[in-house]
């Protein structure tokens, strides 16, 4: 009750305040996604607070979203227009001719890789909510996690989340991805985690064809610093840089920009990927690490230890999420571009569902 006088107390003063700001609404900056639990009182009250300034937000997310996703296919079609204009012609000059078509293979390979993964995480449903008219969740579906969603008043299975800007129930939710105009969900979450895989080795594969070049141009060539590098076995590829001269006119603004761009990228990819390796190998969402991580120090205070039902363990927790199953392959459904469906079905999560899928993983525990 007390919770419920909150929140109807807030909005009246919301209703209050956005008459009085109206004029500046729209120098509000835009958040990418908003989420809120029905346990969780600070979101309530803060969701309820600032509710004008969230409606703004999520008519302007979609917008973001959308200029986002432009950027990428820009930076993607920059660094490969740079590969082909200059790239491709500096390695067909000194690279040996077994090694240049190594290299030529192995980065049309990671640009296939990267392509398809991101279109079809952008493309591909995340995982709907199943709406049922007039669903009331009874004592044993309550058990398993089943509630009813307070923003669209649709059935919510366990582990899906409400998506304030898709207005969706999203099965498994990690977050609002604007970088892929879509929300990361149960069917979508391989191909938005193979996407950063790829696109890492890529930025990496362009490093590692350009340093030499850069270093020419940026003049760091001097007797010492080749010594340095001599004694990881890196000075012959600086000389061979040099011997074919630094990037001028054109090329060496784009050359220095498409590098240092891929630099960025690189670290950035680094921090978000190992974030989500790790939440993949615990068998945690973004959403539900945080969710976890509350109810353990509540837990922890009550002298008990907080368990995650969702998981099998590390290698396990990888075969679920990789759909290596019935008789799937590493080379075909993980090396190869791949868009065999997630295993299960995202709605029901019990231990004994799962390990009685039809698509059963190889290495489950007894």
């Amino acid at each position: 009750r007390a919770c419920v006088k909150m929140r109807a107390m807030c909005r009246n003063v919301t209703l209050r305040v956005n008459r009085a700001i109206r004029p500046l609404r729209r120098l509000c900056l835009p958040a990418l996604s908003f989420m809120r639990t029905p346990n969780d009182r600070y979101c309530e009250w803060s969701g309820a607070f600032f509710e004008p300034c969230m409606e703004y937000c999520e008519r302007s997310v979609w917008v973001v979203g959308l200029v986002c996703f432009f950027l990428v296919l820009l930076g993607i079609s920059t660094v490969v227009g740079s590969m082909y204009l200059y790239l491709v012609p500096y390695m067909w000059r000194t690279y040996h001719p077994l090694t240049f078509v190594v290299y030529i293979t192995y980065g049309h390979y990671l640009l296939v890789n990267i392509c398809y993964h991101y279109f079809k995480g952008v493309y591909t449903n995340p995982g709907w909510a199943p709406k049922i008219a007039g669903f009331q969740p009874e004592r044993a579906e309550l058990k398993r996690g089943w509630t009813i969603c307070n923003k669209c008043e649709s059935p919510k299975p366990p582990r899906a989340h409400h998506c304030r800007i898709c207005n969706r129930c999203v099965l498994k939710m990690d977050h609002h991805c604007p970088w892929m105009f879509n929300c990361i969900g149960h069917n979508n979450h391989r191909y938005f985690m193979f996407f950063i895989v790829y696109m890492w080795l890529g930025t990496a594969f362009v490093i590692h064809t350009q340093w030499a070049r850069v270093l020419v141009f940026l003049n760091a060539t001097s007797e010492s610093f080749l010594s340095f590098l001599e004694n990881f076995g890196l000075r012959g590829t600086v000389e061979t840089a040099i011997e074919a001269g630094p990037p001028v006119g054109n090329e060496s603004g784009l050359v220095i920009m498409v590098f240092f761009i891929c630099v960025g990228v690189t670290v950035a990819l680094s921090i978000l990927g190992g974030w989500h390796l790790f939440l993949i190998s615990v068998s945690e969402t973004t959403i539900e690490f945080y969710l976890n991580k509350r109810e353990a120090m509540t837990l922890r205070k009550e002298g008990k230890k907080f368990h995650n039902t969702y998981s099998f363990g590390c290698v396990n927790n990888w075969l679920f999420f990789l759909g290596l199953v019935n008789g799937r392959s590493f080379l075909r459904n993980i090396l190869l571009p791949s868009g065999h469906s997630p295993h299960h079905d995202g709605i029901g999560w019990e231990r004994d569902n799962i390990l009685s899928y039809k698509d059963k993983p190889r290495a489950i525990p007894v």
